[in-house]
C-alpha cells in the first residue's frame, strides 16, 4: 500500500513539474540516467523484469490464511472461547472472513487489490520500455522472451483480479498513468477483461519456450495452464481440455512436467521447483536489508501462519488450521494395502500399515501421524498437543517443518521464511482435465487422471463400478479430490471453485449440519518405551458412544447464512479516489 501511494504521489509531482517548469525541462542533467539510456540494452530491461517477479512476492496476493477462512477448508481462532490465541477478539479480523462478512473497508480487500495492480504497473513499465527499443534489439530472442514474461504477469494479474473482484468487472490497466487524471478509470465489463488478459497470456503461450532456464522463470506451460483455467472458469470445457491436454501430453511444446512419485519431497525444501511445478513463487532468506513488513523482498510472512507454537511458530499464527470435515476426510481416505510404501516398521519394531496416508502426511500435521518426522521430532503427537485451543490439524504446505525445529530462527527476524509458494502444479491440471472429461461425458478418462494422482500417494483407486455416472464423479471431484489434493493452495482456488460450481452456500449449509467429535488418541512416546495420551485430539464423525468424546462446535453456521456471490467488492480507497468506479 505504501509503495502504491508513493508511486501515485511521485507521478503527480512529475505531472506538476512538467507543466510548471518548461524552461527547466530544456536543461539536461548530466548526472541523471535518462529513459533512453536506461533502455539501451536488454540486460537493463531484464533488471526491470526481475522487479515484476519481485512484486509477486507480496503475501497479500495469495493470502492463503485468509483464503482458507473464507473457504470450507480452514478454521480460525480458538474453538473454546472465540478468541484468537494472542487474546484479540476473533471478530476483529479472522471471524469476519470465516463468517463471510466482508465489505469494502476490509483491509485485505485493499491490500490484495494494491498488490495485483503493482504487478501490472511494473509489467507495463517493462512492456513500454521494450516497445521503445531499437529495431535491432526487438529482433533478438531475449527481447521476445522478456516481452513474453512481462505480458504473462500483466495477464495473470488481470486474470486474478477478474476472478475475485466485483463479478469480474475490474479496471484494465494496459498503460501506466502519466498524469493524475489517468488514475481515474472506469471498470470494464467482464468479457472485455477476459479478452484482454487472454491476449497477453496467448502471447506468452506462443512466444515462451516449453521450459525456461532457470526454472524460476515462467514459461509457456504456465501461460497455457492459466489460459486453460480461464476457459474452465467460464464453463468452456472443450477449449479448457485442449490446453490441459497440451500441458500434460506435450502436444505443442516439450514442457517436461511429470507427477512427483517420491511423496516425501512434496511441499518441502528438497521439492522446490520439482517436475510437477508449473508456477511457483520463489522466496529466499539471502538478503541483508529485509524488514518484517517489507513485501517487496524475496521473503514471505505467510509461511509463519501455519506453524503451531510447539512446532516453532508463534501463538497468533495458530489461526491457520484445518476444518473438522477436512481432517476427517483425510483420515478416512483409504490406502492401498498392496503399496509397499504404506507398510512401515514403527519405533517399537512393529510392522504395520501407516497410521495416515502419504497424502495426509504431506498436507496436514495430525495427532495420529506417528510415522512422519515433524520439526525434527520423531512425530507430530510427540511434539504437539493437538487439543490445545481445539486445533486438530495444521496445514504443512507453508511451513519449514522439514528443515528446522523452530520457524522463528530461520531468518533475520521471526517473520521471514524462504518457503516457496506453489500456485499451480501438474496434479491440479490432472484434476481440471478430469473435470473437463467428465463434463464432456468421458467418465473413464476422468477416472484415469484422478487415479494417477491417487496412485502417486499410495491410495486406493476409484473403481468405475462405484463411479459410473457423471454426477458421482463430479461430486467426488468437488468434495474430495480437489480439496484434499489442493487444499490452501493456489490463488483463491477453493473459493473460485465453490463459486463457479454454484454450490458454495449449499456446501456451507451441509457442513454446518454435520456432527464431528474429538476423541482421545494413544500414541507411542518419544523414546518408544511406552504410550501416552493426547486428550481429545482425533476427529471422528457420527454419533459418539464414548464418554470421553465431546462434540466439536458446528462449523460454517454464519457462512451458510451470509454467503452471497463469492466475489470481493472494490476496496474503499478505490471508490473514494476514483470517481469513475463504485460498488
Amino acid at each position: 500500500m505504501k509503495t502504491y501511494i508513493a508511486k501515485t504521489i511521485s507521478l503527480m509531482v512529475m505531472f506538476l513539474t512538467l507543466f510548471s517548469c518548461d524552461s527547466y525541462l530544456e536543461e539536461v542533467n548530466p548526472n541523471e540516467i535518462s529513459t533512453d539510456i536506461y533502455w539501451s540494452t536488454l540486460d537493463e530491461s531484464d533488471t526491470n523484469l526481475i522487479s515484476v517477479y519481485g512484486a509477486m512476492l507480496n503475501e497479500f496476493i495469495v493470502n492463503a490464511r485468509v483464503e482458507s477462512w473464507r473457504s470450507d477448508e480452514g478454521f480460525p481462532g480458538n474453538r473454546f472461547n472465540d478468541r484468537l490465541p494472542n487474546g484479540h477478539d476473533v471478530s476483529l479480523f479472522a471471524k469476519n472472513w470465516y463468517e463471510q462478512n466482508i465489505d469494502e473497508d476490509t483491509n485485505e480487500v485493499q491490500l490484495r487489490w494494491d498488490a495485483l495492480y503493482q504487478v501490472i504497473f511494473r509489467a507495463n513499465q517493462v512492456i513500454e520500455g521494450l516497445y521503445g527499443m531499437t529495431a535491432d534489439l526487438k529482433s533478438q530472442e531475449a527481447w521476445t522472451l522478456q516481452m513474453g514474461q512481462a505480458r504473462f504477469f500483466r495477464g495473470l494479474a488481470h486474470f486474478y483480479l477478474h476472478s475475485t473482484y466485483k463479478q469480474g468487472k475490474i479496471i484494465i490497466r494496459d498503460v501506466n498513468p502519466l498524469k493524475p487524471s489517468d488514475f481515474s478509470k472506469a471498470a470494464s465489463e467482464s468479457s472485455e477483461v477476459i479478452a484482454f488478459f487472454r491476449e497477453d497470456l496467448e502471447y506468452a503461450y506462443n512466444n515462451l519456450p516449453g521450459q525456461m532456464e532457470p526454472k524460476t522463470r515462467v514459461d509457456a506451460g504456465a501461460a497455457g495452464t492459466i489460459l486453460g483455467m480461464s476457459y474452465l472458469y467460464e464453463g468452456d470445457y472443450l477449449l479448457a481440455k485442449d490446453y490441459f491436454d497440451d500441458i500434460i501430453n506435450n502436444k505443442k511444446k516439450d514442457y517436461g512436467y511429470a507427477l512427483v512419485q517420491d511423496a516425501s519431497i512434496m511441499f518441502t525444501k528438497a521439492g522446490d521447483f520439482n517436475s510437477e511445478s508449473i508456477l511457483e513463487i520463489n522466496y529466499s532468506l539471502h538478503k541483508a536489508e529485509e524488514t518484517a513488513f517489507n513485501e517487496d523482498d524475496f521473503i514471505t510472512r505467510s509461511a509463519r501462519y501455519s506453524a503451531p507454537r510447539s512446532g516453532g511458530g508463534s501463538s497468533v499464527l495458530e489461526t491457520f488450521t484445518a476444518s473438522a470435515w477436512l481432517i476427517h476426510a483425510f483420515s478416512s481416505d483409504e490406502m492401498d494395502p498392496n503399496d509397499s510404501r504404506n507398510t512401515v516398521t514403527d519405533r517399537a519394531g512393529t510392522v504395520r500399515l501407516r497410521k495416515v496416508s502419504l497424502r495426509n502426511s504431506a498436507m496436514l500435521a495430525v495427532v495420529n501421524d506417528e510415522d512422519t518426522e515433524y520439526y525434527e521430532s520423531v512425530s507430530a503427537p510427540v511434539l504437539h498437543n493437538f487439543n490445545s485451543l481445539g486445533k486438530y490439524g495444521y496445514f504443512k504446505k507453508y511451513t519449514n517443518h522439514d528443515i528446522t525445529n523452530d520457524e522463528q530462527t530461520l531468518g533475520l527476524n521471526s517473520w521471514q521464511s524462504g518457503k516457496n509458494v506453489i500456485l499451480n502444479r501438474l496434479s491440479g491440471v490432472y484434476l481440471m482435465m478430469a473435470e473437463c472429461l467428465n463434463e464432456t461425458d468421458d467418465i473413464n478418462g476422468a477416472l484415469f487422471y484422478i487415479n494417477a494422482i491417487r496412485k502417486r500417494w499410495g491410495l486406493k483407486v476409484l473403481e468405475g463400478a462405484d463411479y459410473d455416472s457423471k454426477e458421482e464423479v463430479r461430486t467426488r471431484l468437488q468434495l474430495f479430490e480437489y480439496p484434499m489434493e489442493l487444499c490452501v493452495e493456489g490463488y483463491s482456488t477453493r473459493n473460485i471453485d465453490l463459486r463457479r460450481w454454484g454450490i458454495a452456500k449449499a456446501r456451507y449449509t451441509e457442513l454446518s449440519q454435520r456432527n464431528f467429535y474429538a476423541t482421545d488418541y494413544v500414541y507411542l512416546n518419544e523414546d518408544a518405551t511406552g504410550t501416552a495420551t493426547r486428550t481429545a485430539s482425533l476427529v471422528r464423525e457420527g454419533i459418539s458412544t464414548n464418554a470421553t468424546d465431546f462434540q466439536i462446535e458446528p462449523e460454517f453456521l454464519k457462512a451458510s447464512e451470509n454467503y452471497t456471490d463469492g466475489y470481493l467488492p472494490y476496496p474503499a480507497s478505490e471508490t473514494i479516489n476514483n470517481p469513475k468506479i463504485s460498488n
